[in-house]
């Protein structure tokens, strides 16, 4: 399975799915921070092509060495021969900004910039359809973006059922998008086109020590395989796929996060950008749960290493080298914060794994 990730940050989805098997051809990420993650974690490029504005000045990412993967920065500057060069791509993978659809980032939906990257995600989706056979696409944001006022998630619905930016977006049901859901979208002749299904998950409940609830969303264009079959959990002996990880990986939710034993809090709260401790209007936890509390006294909060932990990452991987310095606490809480947790992004991987294998072996009955 060939992967392009976008809005790629420091990859949670290349920690959770090359062990699956998965290759990744190409990254999408212009913040300088993340990108030396990248490169040195993943070895990506320094990236081809950087936002207009404040913040991405070229010379931020004069230090990032060669690379052998692509890093192409910003995606609304991908050409058709970008894309052409890449081939056959299985997966689009990607978080898009998540601040407009939050209520830390004032919800302004679409209309926020970083909003409609939605709709630039929803659109290269449908070029590489074109270009590349795209199969499936697989999509992670806030909670909140099933209930933004400006309909962003029924754009993207539109988007990727084939509507593009000339159509009109799905409407949500009365009430609003309920947490989960199914869309089957058919051509002209009627015949089932794209199947798209999203759930909401907490990770919380995938082995790692925080509340995090996240919108999954999968799109399906290959006919054999329904998205709906991705999440349709029938039993809880598929929902981790267990011991991939290495040593230094395992039980990443249980494992001692600081001095002495912890007894406060059981679970952490949503970790953001800036790690811990910040008052937050944001429904993200309380400020105590952002205070460690040890059996030997101590009182703190979290470190950017337990951070990485209540991610389900590797201890370390944010702890890079930044143009010859050490890398800040904070750029490392920022790049934590704003990524995925890597043992649900390794359960969606999994199940859309068993679902190409199941399609496959009917195929080959028939």
């Amino acid at each position: 399975m060939r992967v392009l990730s976008t809005f790629s940050g420091i990859s949670a989805a290349s920690v959770a799915w090359k062990p699956l098997g998965y290759g990744f051809v190409g990254y999408c990420e212009p913040a300088a921070f993340q990108c030396h993650v990248l490169n040195q974690r993943c070895n990506a490029t320094a990236p081809k092509y950087l936002p207009h504005g404040k913040g991405f000045e070229r010379r931020k990412y004069g230090s990032i060495p060669g690379g052998s993967v692509v890093n192409f920065g910003d995606i609304t500057q991908i050409t058709d021969d970008d894309l052409r060069a890449l081939g056959q791509i299985d997966v689009l993978e990607g978080g898009s900004p998540c601040q407009a659809f939050s209520i830390s980032g004032l919800r302004k939906g679409l209309g926020d910039d970083r909003g409609n990257l939605t709709l630039a995600f929803a659109k290269l989706a449908a070029r590489m359809r074109e270009i590349n056979g795209l199969r499936f696409v697989i999509w992670e944001n806030v909670k909140g973006v099933l209930s933004d006022k400006t309909n962003g998630f029924g754009c993207l619905l539109a988007g990727l059922a084939g509507s593009g930016s000339g159509g009109h977006p799905v409407e949500s049901p009365r009430g609003g998008w309920t947490n989960a859901g199914h869309v089957l979208s058919r051509d002209e002749h009627g015949n089932a086109d794209v199947s798209i299904c999203w759930r909401t998950l907490d990770s919380q409940y995938f082995e790692v020590p925080q509340r995090r609830e996240r919108v999954f969303l999968v799109a399906s264009f290959d006919g054999a395989v329904d998205a709906g079959s991705i999440f349709a959990e029938r039993d809880c002996e598929n929902r981790d796929p267990s011991s991939r990880r290495g040593p230094q990986q395992a039980d990443a939710g249980s494992r001692e996060i600081g001095s002495g034993d912890l007894i406060w809090p059981p679970v952490l709260g949503t970790l953001n950008a800036s790690g811990a401790g910040m008052s937050r209007p944001a429904g993200q936890g309380n400020e105590l749960d952002f205070v460690l509390v040890f059996s030997d006294g101590t009182v703190r909060r979290p470190t950017p290493l337990e951070c990485e932990r209540a991610q389900g990452f590797p201890d370390g991987w944010t702890d890079v080298a930044v143009g010859g310095r050490a890398t800040l606490d904070i750029e490392r809480y920022r790049g934590v914060g704003n990524s995925m947790s890597v043992p649900v992004m390794e359960f969606v991987g999994y199940r859309l794994l068993k679902a190409v294998e199941a399609a496959e072996q009917e195929r080959m009955a028939a």
